[in-house]
């Protein structure tokens, strides 16, 4: 078990919206227990909050967005990352206007203003669900898999050489704890190609990115002065991820491997935990009937993708 956490104090993030462009305020404030992370924007009450789950996920275009039939806030991951990694489960965040703000294009900042408010532990329990057996999805090329472990663990693998041959084919693997994500996670920048950047930017998407914001990359290079690691981008899929994890509610126990992933592959793979975490709920064990189909599916598929 994991005991609840918010914060000692309020603490505020301004900046603009990467894409929406505009400027954006958000005030991040200590909860009570069992409240989670509540969202709301200026001019509603905390009561019309939107929790950040996958309830309530509206969106997965180039962001993640949640929202209700009143309204929505989008770019969420990067504060989710860090609120996930550093065990923060219950807090009011009043925004203005309806996109976080991107700061630098990592979760660097966040982390710093979160420490500087104060994380403290509450009296209430939050909960570890332990992944009971392989969990998968994939698409065109692309795969998502979750494995039973005891820790948190992700290795990924991006493939950007069409693209970029800067970025190329990466892989990073790590044992997510609060002091590997502030040092190896969060520092990660979000990044982008200068093609792609300008197609964004003419369907009104990317209007806030910059250099101070983001890494570009052009076919042969780097446009930005210089890279935080050498295999930045493939940290900051990690860190996506986290981010897109943190919608399922729970702690997760498991190995995450993926493999050319984003957050729609991400929404949908929460999807299927999401699913098995009700079914274990009803059913506290694991049959030995379900666990061998599973396994033998499981094989079936790694054969597919030659795993």
């Amino acid at each position: 078990m994991y005991f609840q956490k918010t914060l000692c104090s309020s603490v505020a993030f301004e900046g603009i919206g990467l894409h929406g462009g505009g400027k954006t305020r958000a005030v991040l404030s200590p909860a009570p227990v069992d409240t989670g992370l509540v969202f709301s924007i200026d001019g509603t009450g905390i009561e019309n909050g939107i929790k950040a789950h996958l309830s309530n996920l509206l969106n997965t275009r180039n962001a993640i967005t949640i929202g209700n039939d009143d309204f929505s806030i989008t770019t969420i991951e990067h504060f989710m990352a860090a609120f996930y990694a550093l065990g923060i489960t219950n807090l009011y965040i009043r925004v203005s206007g309806n996109e976080m703000p991107i700061l630098d294009g990592s979760s660097m900042e966040i982390v710093e203003g979160l420490e500087k408010a104060g994380i403290e532990s509450q009296n209430a329990f939050n909960d570890i669900f332990y992944i009971p057996y392989p969990i998968w999805t994939e698409e065109n090329g692309s795969y998502l898999i979750v494995l039973p472990n005891s820790s948190f663990k992700i290795t990924y693998t991006i493939d950007f050489n069409s693209k970029s041959k800067a970025v190329g084919t990466q892989t990073a693997h790590y044992l997510i704890s609060p002091e590997s994500f502030k040092r190896s996670i969060a520092p990660a920048r979000t990044f982008g190609f200068d093609k792609e950047w300008e197609l964004l930017k003419q369907n009104n998407l990317a209007l806030g990115g910059s250099l101070d914001n983001g890494v570009l990359f052009t076919k042969e290079g780097l446009v930005n002065e210089s890279l935080r690691f050498e295999n930045e981008p493939v940290r900051h899929k990690i860190l996506d991820l986290i981010g897109d994890l943190s919608l399922i509610g729970p702690n997760l126990a498991g190995h995450f491997i993926a493999y050319k992933a984003g957050h729609s592959l991400d929404m949908s793979l929460v999807q299927k935990i999401d699913r098995v975490i009700k079914r274990k709920k009803r059913a506290r064990v694991v049959s030995k009937e379900i666990l061998r189909r599973k396994e033998f599916e499981f094989n079936r598929f790694k054969k597919k993708v030659n795993l």
